[in-house]
C-alpha cells in the first residue's frame, strides 16, 4: 500500500493509497493522527479538497479527543495568588478572613475572594458560583442566538456534563458544563449555537454545518480555537 504526508494549514495527513478503495475516506486514530484512505491513482488536488471539506470536522473531534484523552489541565490550588477563569479572564484568588464577606465565594474588586473557614469545600464553592453565574449569562446568550437560529429551547441548564462542553436532549433542553463559563464570550457563543443547531439537525452533516455558518460566519475560526485551546480552561 503507498502512502505519503500533506500539510494542510496546520494539519499533518497520512494518505493511504489502496486499489481496493472506490471513494475516499477520512480517519482520526487513536494517538491523534489522521489519515486519509484514497483510491490508487487519486489526485494530490482531490485529496487536499476533501480534506478541506472535512476540515471543521476535524478540529471538532480533535478538541473532543484532547478533553477525553489529552494531558490532564493544571490542578489549581485553593491558595492565594492562584488564578481561575472566569469569561475567559484569569482572576487570582484571596483567602479572606472568616465572615468578612456575606457569602463564602465572590469575585470583588477583580479578584475571587474565598473566606478561610470554606477552603476545604472551596471546589464546590466555586463549582456552585459558576453554575449560578453560568446559568444566567448562558441563557442570555441562548436568547439571542437561538433568534438568529430559528428555535426555542425547552430550557437551558448548566451542570456537570464530564468531557462535553454541551449537550442537547431529545426533548429540546440545552445543556451547558459549568466549565463552559471559564471560557471567553466568544467561544461560549460558538458553543451555544453549536447546541441550538443541534434543535434542528441532530448529526454532524453538511446541513448542521450550514445552519451554523449561517447563524455564525466565522464558527471555524472559533471551533479551531476551542480544538487548540479549550483544554487549558
Amino acid at each position: 500500500m503507498m502512502s505519503q504526508t500533506i500539510l494542510i494549514d496546520d494539519l499533518t495527513i497520512l494518505i493511504q493509497y489502496s486499489d481496493e478503495r472506490k471513494s475516499l475516506g477520512l480517519t482520526l486514530e487513536r494517538d491523534g493522527s489522521l489519515v486519509v484512505a484514497a483510491p490508487t491513482g487519486s489526485s494530490l488536488a482531490r485529496i487536499e479538497q476533501f480534506a478541506r471539506q472535512k476540515q471543521f470536522w476535524i478540529y471538532t473531534k480533535l478538541a473532543e479527543k484532547e478533553m477525553l484523552g489529552g494531558p490532564e489541565p493544571r490542578v489549581r490550588e485553593f491558595v492565594n495568588g492562584e488564578g481561575f477563569f472566569y469569561l475567559g479572564r484569569n482572576y487570582q484568588l484571596r483567602i479572606v478572613a472568616a465572615h468578612t464577606q456575606p457569602m463564602p465565594l465572590r469575585l470583588w474588586h477583580g479578584r475571587f475572594r474565598l473566606q478561610e473557614d470554606a477552603v476545604e469545600q472551596a471546589e464546590t464553592h466555586f463549582i456552585e458560583w459558576y453554575i449560578t453565574h453560568g446559568q444566567s449569562w448562558i441563557a442570555s446568550r441562548v436568547d439571542v442566538y437561538a433568534k438568529r437560529v430559528g428555535v426555542q429551547p425547552m430550557a437551558v441548564e448548566v451542570m456537570d456534563l464530564g468531557y462535553r462542553w454541551g449537550s442537547c436532549s431529545p426533548s429540546g433542553k440545552l445543556n451547558f458544563h459549568w466549565r463552559t463559563v471559564c471560557l471567553p464570550s466568544r467561544m461560549i457563543e460558538y458553543v451555544v449555537v453549536h447546541e441550538l443547531v443541534h434543535l434542528f439537525e441532530p448529526n454532524h452533516g453538511e446541513n448542521f454545518w450550514e445552519r451554523v455558518r449561517w447563524a455564525m460566519p466565522d464558527y471555524e475560526e472559533r471551533g479551531r480555537w476551542l480544538a487548540q485551546e479549550g483544554a487549558n480552561y
